[in-house]
């Protein structure tokens, strides 16, 4: 496997709705977008195809190898491009009807799936009278496994959304060896994220001195129901180096092992783990 000191990341923010044609055309387009800017890699946001009514899930929902993945499969080999598909609604093996994974999968640059991640923390809130805002396990099954993998010779972590308020999560993910990189589409509600979208993406930077490149829908997706936009991508030192702001769209940034080696060499915050003592 070839190994890249640098790789060129590619940020992207939709407005999703209950429309799934028109949403894989923006998503598409976007991805295109990211191709001609010569990105090596690129990160949709979760639910990129769908992001609608629980009850209409499993209908808009695939198989892993059904159309879609196959359409990904096609593009990133087209492009020579990986592709972290944001999230999509994955059919359980064997199901016909009922809830869905919430699945990030992973495909490189000969089209290949290198890897899948199933969200593993479902994001259920009430409001004071206990009337469900949010309520992701009304839809969704929750995922077991964390998931690393290596990209270019980058070691990768992923995750997906509310998982970003889960360090024991980033913990795990790190504690065989340091990441270099973490992937973690979103659609982080306007509501919270304006309060803690970035803070969040940039503690799990800081914490484990490696980029974090964050895909966050935008906009509204329907009565009710907002995402905060601002995908980025967040160097090891937690400064934001790209980001889409509030609208869609389509960011670039430069992520380089140089730059992980500068800043673990002037902060030894992994070095120093006591990992003896955390259990």
């Amino acid at each position: 496997m070839s190994t890249e000191s640098s790789v060129k990341v590619a940020v992207i923010s939709v407005t999703a709705t209950p429309d799934k044609e028109s949403n894989l055309e923006k998503a598409f387009l976007r991805a295109k977008e990211a191709v001609n800017s010569g990105a090596n890699w690129i990160c949709l946001p979760e639910m990129f195809a769908f992001h609608g009514p629980y009850a209409e899930l499993w209908k808009n929902a695939e198989f892993e190898d059904g159309p879609l993945n196959q359409k990904l499969s096609e593009f990133a080999k087209r492009h020579n491009v990986v592709i972290f598909a944001g999230s999509v609604g994955e059919r359980p093996e064997g199901s016909k009807d009922g809830k869905v994974y919430n699945t990030q999968y992973v495909f490189g640059k000969d089209g290949n799936l290198l890897a899948k991640y199933r969200k593993t923390h479902l994001f259920n809130l009430k409001d004071q009278s206990g009337k469900a805002l949010y309520c992701e396990s009304d839809g969704y099954l929750a995922g077991d496994k964390i998931v690393t993998l290596s990209v270019d010779g980058w070691a990768v972590g992923l995750a997906t959304c509310y998982d970003l308020r889960f360090p024991e999560m980033f913990s795990a993910l790190t504690r065989s060896k340091p990441l270099d990189c973490l992937m973690i589409p979103a659609a982080f509600t306007l509501q919270t994220g304006m309060y803690h979208w970035e803070l969040l993406v940039r503690a799990r930077a800081v914490e484990h001195l490696c980029y974090v490149v964050a895909a966050n829908q935008v906009g509204t997706h329907s009565p009710g129901k907002q995402s905060y936009g601002h995908a980025v991508v967040v160097d090891p030192w937690g400064t934001v180096i790209t980001d889409t702001g509030h609208i869609p769209g389509c960011s670039q940034a430069e992520i380089s092992k140089s730059r992980i080696q500068t800043c673990r060499s002037q902060l030894p915050a992994i070095d120093n783990k006591r990992p003896e003592i955390y259990s």
